[in-house]
């Protein structure tokens, strides 16, 4: 999208440093001790709420990108209650139907790590360990930037599969960030 608006980069701000200092505590084990650090928080890469911060919004700006999402739509997004992002379904839908087709390993296994987010969910509700969301999550960040710099989304000839991936790659980050208890960002 275009530039940022000085209040929405204040708004940028604050869901990235809450979003650190709550991921920072909850993505380590409860039983494990860990060192408080504001430079390892905040970094860009690795295992933080920074990086799946902007995971989301890449996801979210390749929606838009594709015309199946717009600016106006991510504004409705972060006001909402779910979070989701008003889409343009004509766009990604095959004769009305959701179709994924597979047809690399990338896509492959973004579809598997999808699919396991309720085995997350039962052990980490059967352990009380809320650091399995953060690592479900992170792994789910890696396995979308995978398939993103390996399968061409817009303008492929699998656009509206690859698309439908993108879209639930973006709703289990925001159901896993809701979880943790951090806001997610449409854009950056």
């Amino acid at each position: 999208g275009g530039k940022m608006s000085k209040d929405e980069v204040s708004e940028a701000a604050r869901i990235m440093g809450y979003g650190a200092c709550k991921y920072a505590d909850l993505k380590n084990n409860r039983t494990s001790n860990y060192v408080f650090s504001y430079d390892r928080m905040l970094e860009l890469k690795g295992n933080t709420a920074v990086y799946l911060l902007y995971a989301h919004a890449r996801v979210a700006q390749i929606l838009v990108k594709a015309g199946v999402a717009d600016e106006a739509g991510m504004k409705v997004a972060l006001e909402s209650a779910d979070g989701n992002i008003p889409l343009n379904m004509d766009k990604i839908l095959e004769d009305g139907k959701a179709v994924v087709h597979i047809t690399a390993p990338q896509e492959r296994a973004l579809a598997l790590h999808i699919a396991r987010l309720p085995e997350m969910l039962d052990d980490t509700l059967d352990g009380l360990n809320p650091h399995r969301i953060c690592e479900y999550l992170y792994e789910l960040a890696n396995f979308y930037s995978s398939f993103y710099t390996e399968c061409r989304v817009v303008g492929s000839d699998q656009q509206k599969s690859r698309l439908l991936l993108c879209e639930s790659t973006a709703r289990v980050m925001r159901k896993c960030l809701d979880l943790l208890g951090i806001e997610a960002l449409y854009r950056l």
